[in-house]
């Protein structure tokens, strides 16, 4: 048995120094950016996309199911060993458990991960982000309110009963025919999911979430149907190498806009308009309250509705994600935690600066 920890103990020496070697690799973005975004990072998205593709269902969540079934078994042995008062091999247990998890965490770098830790797509797109935040912060949240209302306008009752795969397809499409975005993604084989149920997404108030060990893209399928296309082009964004959710934020929004599809557009300028509100809430709170007013009243039905839907989630469940999403985000290259997703706001004024938003 001492023979069979020592061997262990070495192992898990070996995977710490992985690890340590791969936090050391990524502290060079520029690095990261030729060596892992440009070859390495392919070489699995590849691999990975091709096997998964041939699986209808979604892979990751039962591939996750099975992590936390193997965690709990190693809990129960660790616990009943030393019930049984058989400390050597309560600590066997214990550290055959730090191998399978020093072992997931760097595939999970590897897989993907590493994509946390390279150029920000700010800087790939040369976008300027010295900018008069208040001003065009203002600007930028009055046109996105009058797009939307145009938009909204336009959207006939068909419009809302789209199927999930028909969103699903169009979306991926966009990513694979992106000619702006080409160069700053890595798109081989687009493809969104359906969650094996909506019931662990609905309570920790999940829209979309991406699996780097698969890399499977999942959405969503039981929320209001105008927000599936921006969060389908979102998630697509982190397949597509982006780790920051400001960066997958704006990729979504482009992807949208660049469609023909009026769900699509409107869905792209209702979500960054929420955002742009939140943001104007804080900085200047009389032009908020303003600028709500030029809100259609269609559209802030549409807001209600997203509301009330996950107002009935709302609970111990996602408080505990939520925390634990934050912890995740701050330890990998995004200090802002959650707060990241609204940073959106100002790469979407700065890249406005630099475009024409499409009518």
């Amino acid at each position: 048995m001492k023979e069979k920890l020592y061997k262990q103990l070495k192992i898990v020496a070996f995977l710490l120094f992985l690890l340590i070697a791969i936090w050391w690799f990524g502290q060079d973005a520029a690095l990261v950016e030729r060596f892992y975004s440009g070859k390495l990072f392919p070489v699995f998205a590849i691999i990975g996309q091709t096997l998964v593709s041939r699986v209808p269902f979604s892979l990751g969540d039962y591939l996750y199911c099975l992590f936390l079934f193997v965690f709990i078994l190693f809990i129960v042995n660790i616990i009943r060993c030393f019930f049984q008062k058989n400390y050597l091999k309560a600590i066997t247990h214990f550290v055959q458990s730090l191998i399978f998890l020093l072992t997931l965490i760097i595939c999970f770098y590897l897989f993907w991960g590493l994509n946390y830790f390279r150029i920000p797509l700010e800087k790939r797109m040369g976008l300027d982000m010295n900018i008069n935040q208040s001003c065009e912060l203002l600007e930028t949240t009055v046109l996105c309110i009058d797009k939307a209302n145009e938009l909204r306008r336009l959207l006939r009752q068909q419009d809302f009963q789209r199927s999930n795969q028909q969103i699903f397809l169009q979306a991926q499409n966009l990513l694979a025919n992106s000619s702006s975005l080409r160069p700053y993604l890595f798109s081989y084989l687009p493809m969104i999911k359906s969650p094996i149920t909506n019931l662990h997404v609905n309570y920790t108030m999940v829209a979309g979430y991406f699996n780097p060990f698969t890399q499977e893209a999942q959405v969503n399928t039981a929320m209001p149907v105008f927000s599936k296309p921006f969060t389908a082009c979102h998630e697509l964004g982190h397949q597509a190498g982006i780790g920051f959710e400001d960066e997958a934020n704006l990729v979504g929004f482009i992807l949208c806009i660049e469609s023909d599809d009026l769900l699509f557009r409107y869905s792209a300028y209702y979500n960054a308009l929420f955002m742009l509100l939140a943001q104007l809430a804080v900085e200047d709170k009389n032009a908020y309250f303003n600028v709500l007013k030029l809100i259609s009243r269609d559209v802030l039905n549409d807001a209600e509705t997203e509301n009330a839907y996950w107002k009935k989630f709302d609970g111990i469940l996602n408080h505990a994600s939520s925390r634990f999403y934050n912890e995740y985000l701050q330890l990998n290259n995004q200090p802002e935690g959650l707060m990241r997703y609204s940073r959106m706001t100002k790469l979407l004024i700065a890249w406005k600066k630099s475009s024409t938003l499409k009518r």
